[in-house]
């Protein structure tokens, strides 16, 4: 598949972000990326992994001739890739504002314990919308990396048994809950504006699969007039 890579260029730099970070946080080489901001065809799953390094939909960087997604493919589907970085999955989950993990794997005596320890790594790293501010999970940079380290030993292990870590995200409409502060509770209104808030998807699924499209039913659609063009 080819992206735009005048496009991608202008987002990254944008950014700030130089071609060697980019490939870092897309789980990529720096050829890769160069590739990529020529126009060269890369793999479906690449070009989803560099969107969501720079936080933007993959629809976003279509190439002029040949497109991401088949015409059929719209906004409304999401690609989940395969990853094997812990630093990676954990990052995802710290800068969402809500994530939905799926154990679509059938528990065995053999891989209950790598499944077991996966689950023990990243549910702390899970976002709850509804936690008050001050209950929220705010821990220190080495216990990251130290959990960042821990997912990355149980990958190789589920890799064998035949188990892989499939992640995506997108923007979903959401009613954002606020803070009570003198009822000390998360709470919404009926007249609270939909936004767009970025969910992320983590299936934990068979690794014979090369990527999973999903459907979500609330993506969220700025209204017209509010749709603004990205800032190069």
């Amino acid at each position: 598949m080819a992206l735009d890579g005048e496009k991608l260029r202008k987002i990254r730099t944008s950014k700030g972000m130089s071609q060697e970070k980019l490939a870092i946080l897309a789980n990529v080489n720096k050829r890769t990326v160069q590739r990529a901001e020529k126009g060269e065809p890369i793999a479906l799953e690449t070009a989803a992994f560099i969107a969501e390094a720079i936080g933007v939909s993959p629809s976003t960087l279509r190439g002029a001739q040949m497109e991401l997604f088949e015409a059929d493919r719209k906004e409304s589907e999401v690609v989940l890739v395969s990853v094997n970085s812990g630093r990676r999955i954990i990052n995802t989950l710290q800068s969402s504002f809500e994530a939905i993990i799926e154990y679509d794997v059938e528990p065995t005596i053999d891989n209950i314990e790598p499944l077991s320890q996966l689950a023990k790594s990243l549910e702390p790293f899970k976002p709850d919308p509804w936690e008050v501010p001050h209950e929220k999970y705010d821990p220190e940079q080495a216990e990251v990396l130290q959990k960042q380290a821990e997912t990355n030993e149980i990958l190789p292990a589920l890799a064998e048994l035949g188990i892989t870590v499939f992640i995506g995200s997108y923007t979903a409409a959401r009613q954002i809950p606020m803070y009570d502060r003198d009822e000390g509770c998360m709470y919404i209104r009926s007249d609270h504006a939909v936004q767009g808030a970025k969910v992320s998807l983590l299936v934990i699924s068979d690794s014979s699969v090369n990527h999973l499209i999903l459907k979500p039913d609330d993506i969220y659609v700025e209204p017209d007039g509010l749709k603004d063009d990205i800032p190069f």
